[in-house]
Order: structure tokens, then sequence, then C-alpha cells
């Protein structure tokens, strides 16, 4: 099972991204069901729309998926901002401050301990990477739950019972 953090679907009724294109999403609100539901949540993020900034993320995510399917992979969607939530809470200090990175690698240090020893030169994008991994890993052992419409495209997040911190 390979994680890939960046949408992998587009939102209903588009056929791309491209804003001279006619089509147009089929759902009322901005993005796909998923990203719209994690919103409401509380959970900030870029989402799938002809205005986004992400728009080469999206394509390349899209592109990848379809060649990794095509070798046979599993390829689940995941946000690993939306995972930390889950695991850690939404007290997350930013991710590129130097308490940010310390606090996620202390906290992935205890949810991965055989990395501790390689953690030192970790920067923040590998720590996303380690939290999407662990993400499709909870997936492999059925401890992950959808968000979105599974036509539109879903994001695996961890259980809320997986939470590690204090309510």
């Amino acid at each position: 099972m390979i994680a890939i953090d960046a949408p992998l679907s587009l939102p209903k009724g588009l056929c791309c991204l491209e804003e001279s294109c006619s089509c147009q999403p089929a759902a009322e609100g901005k993005g796909r069901d998923c990203e719209r539901k994690l919103t409401k949540q509380g959970i900030g993020l870029f989402r799938t729309t002809k205005k986004s900034i992400i728009k080469a993320m999206v394509y390349r995510g899209i592109g990848l998926k379809t060649e990794l399917e095509a070798m046979g992979y599993e390829v689940i969607e995941v946000y690993p901002y939306a995972s930390k939530v889950r695991l850690f809470g939404k007290n997350i200090p930013k991710k590129t401050t130097p308490a940010g990175l310390a606090f996620l690698k202390q906290r992935i240090c205890q949810l991965l301990p055989d990395i501790t020893a390689c953690i030192d030169g970790v920067n923040h994008d590998m720590c996303d990477a380690a939290i999407a991994a662990y993400t499709a890993y909870l997936c492999s052992r059925g401890k992950t739950e959808l968000c979105g419409e599974a036509e539109e495209g879903t994001i695996y997040l961890p259980f809320l019972d997986r939470v590690t911190h204090d309510h």
C-alpha cells in the first residue's frame, strides 16, 4: 500500500482544473466532499478547485496514482496534517518552526521507536512522509476511516480512538 499526500481525484463534474474549460463542479461549495468535511472539523487545507494554487500537485498526484495502480499497487490518499490532528490533537506547533519540528520528531519517535536513531537530520517534509506512511500502516491494520465519498475521492484518517492526546 502506498500513501500519497496530494489530492488523487477531482471534484465531481470536473474533468480538469483549467479555468478555460467549461466543466463545472457538481456540488455546492468549493472542493471535494472530503475537503469540505475536514474544513468543518477545523482542519485547514488547500481545496481542489479551478483556482487552486496546488494544481500541479493535484495533476502529479493523480498521475502517480494511475501509474502505481497500473503496476498493481494499492494507493490511498492521506493528508498528514489531518492525521497529526487525529493522533496528537489540534494544538500542534507550526511544523516549520524549531519547536514544531521538535514536537513532530518527539511524537514520531513515540509512534515509530525504530527510527529514533535516525531522526536527527529529519526535516518537516520527512516528518510528513513518516506520518503518511504511518497512516498507511494503520490502514493496513484496519485502523483508519474514510473521509469523503468513494465516487469523488476519500482521504484516509486514523480512527479517533487512536488519538494519544488529552481532550
